[in-house]
């Protein structure tokens, strides 16, 4: 038991209240949870940490997504976009442990806070989405993912612009999400950044990440509050700039 205890870093209840509800966005919007989780457990603990905890936790959630996301993905149209994610990725890391933290902090935080603006305006591509579009924003994902751990924003904008129903545009961000927590793995294993410590944490706060995943889920089939969508935002938006603040002063 004192070992146990021992492993729980300081702020460990604000460690589970953030991944609790990491994971019920996760689960409903099929994204999200770095939005979440990166911003403030990198201002608790370090950058380094906040993606190899989210990496770890996320491993068991993306499984049992990855096959509710299999049923309506079309993974023939993104391909372009996946493989050039895969490839950037490992950059995005070797940047990640490669540059100050405090600018890490500070970068993780504009992104945050630039995307939420762009996803509550409901600003979407008016454009076609070719395939270049896909490499190009595949990439970019792929390096603010190794990065900042926030590849959502640019591959959610353009899967959102490219005019698909619901279920398919989900069905494909989480096939991506799946790719993402993959390459993840690969490149924090290569670069060393897993440790024992880590490893047991996210075995401990896995099941509670994975309850709240599967709640969000099950949120998404059965009702979709019109209200929870602004309120996410409103979250995510104090959670940017209070980071912002925090890394900068």
């Amino acid at each position: 038991m004192e070992n146990i205890l021992n492993i729980l870093p300081n702020n460990f209840i604000l460690l589970m209240l953030t991944i609790l509800f990491a994971g019920f966005v996760r689960g409903f919007l099929g994204f999200g949870s770095g939005l979440i989780i990166m911003p403030i457990l990198s201002f608790l603990y370090s950058p380094i940490f906040a993606i190899v905890f989210s990496i770890i936790i996320e491993i068991p959630s993306t499984i049992y997504l990855t096959f509710e996301g299999a049923r309506k993905c079309k993974f023939k149209e993104i391909m372009p976009m996946f493989f050039s994610m895969m490839i950037a990725f490992p950059i995005g890391i070797f940047f990640l442990i490669s540059i100050n933290a405090e600018i890490v902090k500070i970068i993780m935080s504009i992104f945050v806070i630039f995307f939420v603006i762009l996803i509550a305006t409901g600003w979407r591509l008016k454009t076609t989405i070719t395939k270049y579009i896909l490499v190009i924003s595949g990439a970019l994902g792929g390096l603010m993912g190794g990065i900042a751990g926030i590849a959502g924003p640019p591959i959610v904008t353009v899967l959102l612009s490219k005019g698909d129903s619901n279920d398919v545009t989900r069905g494909n961000i989480l096939i991506m999400f799946t790719g993402v927590v993959l390459i993840a793995i690969i490149s924090l294993y290569y670069f060393n950044l897993f440790s024992k410590s880590l490893l047991l944490l996210g075995v401990i706060t896995s099941p509670f990440y994975i309850i709240a995943v599967i709640t969000g889920s099950r949120y998404y089939s059965f009702s979709g509050n019109k209200y929870y969508r602004n309120i996410s935002l409103l979250i995510l938006g104090i959670i940017g700039v209070s980071t912002l603040i925090g890394a900068i002063y």
